[in-house]
């Protein structure tokens, strides 16, 4: 079969769309396997550094960081390659540029990417025989969840990598301040619990559980592969059925498919009035523990309407991209902490958008007057409006992040398949939440009216 035409069919798969990028000089081909229902897109360009990612949704349903820890214990041998860690050997005989595996709060990810073909298919064999096809052995599960162990004076202790890798992570105050200001406004959904693991929690995972919890998420009808680079999409399908799809045959004694699982609550009711939570954290060295960290957080839209991201990334960029900027400015100049805490800003790897402002370092009996300022802030801007030389250098910042292509800890293909996953994962189309220039374009349209940034401001924050 010559070129990917929508509608044509090749190794158990459908052509679902065929579609031109401009912006990234490529054609977007998605398809699907028809039996299983695993979906892969490919960003078809001329690129010689070929990327492929098996993504899967891992939704918590508890904070025992089972997504985390299945990530690292998958890689840990498989049915092909039953070594103890072929992971390791990769790394060490592959010339791949970037090799990795992600947990985050939704979704886990296992990426790669080499400039040589026989490479880059080998990458692509032993990550899916790891994804598909885990041995998941009692003792990696020990190794990389959790165990007790007796030290040579007989005490005992909890050990495991990710168990110690969190813990890690929970002695950051920054980092159990940024969680909460995220989870103080999302309760009720999957992001209330934390995908990686807190350590109070980790050991009450059990082995069964962790199995289970492979079977339900890791079948090709829950999996997403992204492709990116010029290598044939035919070619890339047919490793996909011949090494692994057509294992889940009819009387294979593998489920051909399981039910997609739609675990994503939706986004809690909107609150009608303000609310105040105070949660600890760990103290650190030479800070005084009666300062506090205080952010304001705000739900917005989903991050799977590229618009209302585009629209929420300009907002964001006024009032907090550079010092002068107005809502960076008057924390800065207020005096009341010691600077902006570092989990101020946008997030937008979550299906709902979230936007958080605040400092660190302020006395506990001020914390009220933070929040003062930033409402009133706020409301000043959304009365006066804002300098248009302000939204002008917004809109340009914007608009070359955009159109910017460049290495961030690994291949720019890691940029387009974050941005595609964000939908697809929900169910959308992987276009959907890819495309940000002609989201952007649209809301530089609307620009035009004068009142236009002024109402947003109002809308998400007043």
């Amino acid at each position: 079969m010559g070129e990917m035409t929508k509608g044509a069919r090749a190794h158990g798969f459908v052509v679902v769309d065929v579609e031109e990028i401009p912006e990234l000089k490529a054609v977007g081909v998605t398809a699907r396997h028809e039996a299983t229902g695993l979906e892969v897109f490919h960003i078809l360009n001329d690129d010689e550094e070929n990327l492929f990612a098996y993504a899967f949704a891992t939704p918590p349903s508890d904070s025992t960081g089972v997504a985390h820890i299945l990530e690292h214990s998958v890689l840990c041998g498989s049915e092909s390659y039953p070594l103890k860690d072929p992971f390791l050997v990769l790394a060490k005989q592959s010339v791949k540029t970037f090799l990795n595996a992600m947990t985050f709060p939704d979704k886990t990810v296992y990426p790669a990417s080499s400039m040589v073909e026989a490479d880059y298919l080998n990458l692509m064999a032993v990550y899916g025989d790891a994804v598909f096809f885990p041995l998941l052995e009692e003792w990696v599960f020990r190794q990389e969840g959790h165990r007790f162990e007796i030290d040579p004076e007989g005490k005992a202790s909890i050990q495991g990598v990710v168990f110690n890798e969190m813990r890690g992570n929970y002695s950051s105050f920054d980092s159990v301040a940024g969680d909460w200001s995220i989870r103080s406004i999302l309760g009720g959904t999957v992001y209330a619990h934390d995908s990686g693991g807190d350590p109070v929690d980790i050991p009450a995972l059990t082995y069964a559980q962790f199995r289970e919890f492979h079977a339900r998420y890791y079948h090709p009808s829950n999996c997403r592969v992204f492709l990116c680079g010029n290598m044939p999409t035919e070619r890339q399908l047919e490793l996909l059925q011949t090494r692994f799809l057509s294992r889940f045959a009819e009387g294979s004694g593998r489920p051909v498919r399981v039910e997609r699982p739609v675990p994503f609550a939706p986004p809690p009711p909107l609150a009608t009035e303000r609310r105040f939570l105070e949660v600890t954290g760990p103290a650190e060295a030479g800070k005084d523990p009666d300062r506090a960290t205080v952010m304001v957080n705000w739900l917005l839209h989903d991050s799977t309407d590229a618009i209302a991201l585009m629209e929420a990334n300009l907002v964001a960029e006024i009032l907090l991209g550079h010092d002068g900027a107005p809502l960076s400015r008057a924390l800065v100049e207020s005096g009341l902490g010691e600077d902006i805490a570092p989990s101020t800003g946008l997030e937008t790897e979550l299906k709902h958008l979230c936007f958080s402002a605040g400092l660190r370092g302020v006395e506990r009996a001020r914390a009220r007057e933070v929040e003062d300022l930033i409402i009133s802030t706020l409301q000043s801007v959304a009365e006066k409006g804002i300098d248009p030389v302000e939204v002008e250098t917004a809109v340009r910042s914007i608009d070359f992040g955009n159109r910017e292509v460049r290495r961030s800890g690994g291949p720019f293909a890691l940029t387009l398949m974050r941005r595609s996953l964000r939908g697809w994962i929900h169910g959308l189309s992987p276009v959907a939440t890819l495309r940000y220039v002609p989201a952007f374009e649209e809301v530089k349209r609307r620009l035009a009216d004068p009142g236009y940034l002024q109402r947003l401001v109002t809308k998400y924050f007043l």
